[in-house]
């Protein structure tokens, strides 16, 4: 007798999720990450003072999705590829540890300019000047976001950088999102308010 969560809800959706990637793999992928960019710009603007979600607001973030869809899976193979080429050279990374270790720092520096470019097409998206202080800014708070998404880095590609695996790549990263946005942006909001 199915009662528990696992088996009323994780179990089915996990189920239509693995039937809709093997038919529609890629508006599969880019759902997933949609989630993310769309659902977390929706988080992170319910702690603003204009928690209005415009038809813009969905066209720039879901417009964002397709980049981030393609991306996530490649900056892990980008950047485990140039782990093993380092590797062959550099004997400490030859450790299993190590390897993991400066592969996840690795992947998290390689989404910093393009962390950076999306901090600046959220500004477009947000009618803000592009300036050097906004960029500043932008800087500042992916710095901040380094630690999470480190250790977010290191669950996916330590869990999902297989290919029997890489399908989840895109929900798990879409999830991380969110839970940072709400985290971040609601901290932000309560910090201003006391």
């Amino acid at each position: 007798m199915k009662n528990t969560l696992e088996d009323k809800v994780l179990e089915p959706l996990y189920t239509l999720y693995n039937n809709m990637h093997t038919r529609f793999p890629l508006a599969t992928n880019y759902l997933s990450t949609a989630v993310g960019t769309v659902g977390g710009d929706i988080v992170a603007k319910q702690f603003t003072g204009n928690p209005t979600v415009r038809a813009r607001d969905i066209a720039f973030t879901a417009t964002a999705a397709i980049g981030y869809s393609y991306l996530a899976p490649k900056m892990i193979e980008w950047s485990t590829a140039l782990t093993h080429t380092l590797s062959n050279s550099w004997k400490k990374l030859k450790n299993t540890t190590s390897h993991l270790l400066f592969n996840t720092a690795l992947v998290t520096t390689l989404y910093f300019p393009v962390n950076m470019v999306y901090w600046n097409y959220l500004s477009l998206k947000n009618e803000e000047p592009l300036t050097l202080d906004n960029n500043l800014i932008g800087a500042a708070t992916l710095g901040i976001a380094t630690i999470p998404y480190l250790f977010a880095d290191y669950v996916a590609i330590k869990r999902f950088s297989q290919p029997e695996t890489k399908k989840y790549l895109r929900p798990f990263y879409s999830a991380v999102e969110l839970v940072w946005n709400a985290l971040f942006a609601g901290g932000n909001y309560f910090a201003k308010k006391l």
